[in-house]
C-alpha cells in the first residue's frame, strides 16, 4: 500500500468514556485536523447538513456500497430501525492524499478495521473511564439512555477494553485536562512528529 502525505487519527473508547468532550478539545490545539464524515441510511436531522454530519443515503444504496467495497467499515447501530453507519474508503483515500489530518471517531471494531487498512497512515487511540463505577455516573448524568440502555453499555464494557488494548494508545480520561494533554502529546509524536 502507498504511503500517503496525511494521517488518521482514529479515536473509540465505550459509549459514555468522553470521547467527544476529548476530541473537541484536541481540536481547538490542533485546528487543522478534519472530524471525517461518515454515511448513514438514518434520516437527517433537522439541523444537520449533507456532507457536514453524514452523508445520507438510502438502505439500498448503503449495501451496494457494501458489496462493492467501498467501506472501510461499517456498522449496524440496533435501534428500532436498524439505521447503517460506515466509513467511505474514497473520503479516506482522499483525505489522505491531500495531506488531511482526519480524526476517525468511531465503533471499536471499526477502528480495528480501519487501522489494519490503513496501518502506515494511521494512529489509534482508545478513551477509557477510569472505572466501570466512573462510566455508570457519566451515563446516568448526561441522561441520554435508559436504564435498559445503561445497563447494556455497561454489559458491553468488559469486550470493549479487551478490543481497546489492540489500538495504539490507551488513554484513561481521568480527568479531561489530562487525557487531553496526553492527546495532544501523541499527537505532536505521531502524527507531527515533533
Amino acid at each position: 500500500m502507498t504511503d500517503h502525505k496525511g494521517k488518521l487519527i482514529i479515536v473509540a473508547g465505550p459509549s459514555g468514556a468522553g470521547k467527544g468532550t476529548v476530541e473537541n478539545a484536541v481540536m481547538e490545539i490542533f485546528p487543522e485536523i478534519q472530524f471525517s464524515v461518515s454515511v448513514t441510511t438514518r434520516p437527517r436531522r433537522d439541523y444537520e447538513i449533507e456532507g457536514k454530519h453524514y452523508f445520507f443515503i438510502s438502505k439500498a444504496e448503503f449495501l451496494e456500497r457494501i458489496a462493492n467495497d467501498e467501506l472501510v467499515e461499517w456498522q449496524e447501530v440496533y435501534s428500532k430501525n436498524g439505521h447503517l453507519y460506515g466509513t467511505l474508503r474514497s473520503y479516506i483515500d482522499s483525505a489522505l492524499e491531500q495531506g488531511k489530518q482526519l480524526l476517525l471517531d468511531i465503533d471499536i471494531k471499526g477502528g480495528i478495521n480501519v487501522k489494519k487498512a490503513y496501518p502506515e497512515n494511521s494512529v489509534s487511540i482508545f478513551i477509557e473511564p477510569p472505572s466501570l463505577e466512573a462510566l455508570e455516573k457519566r451515563l446516568i448524568h448526561r441522561n441520554t439512555d435508559s436504564p435498559d440502555q445503561i445497563k447494556i453499555r455497561l454489559e458491553r464494557m468488559p469486550e470493549e477494553m479487551r478490543l481497546g488494548q489492540e489500538f495504539d494508545y490507551q488513554i484513561v480520561n481521568s480527568t479531561l485536562e489530562d487525557a487531553v494533554d496526553t492527546f495532544a502529546e501523541i499527537l505532536k509524536k505521531d502524527v507531527y512528529h515533533q
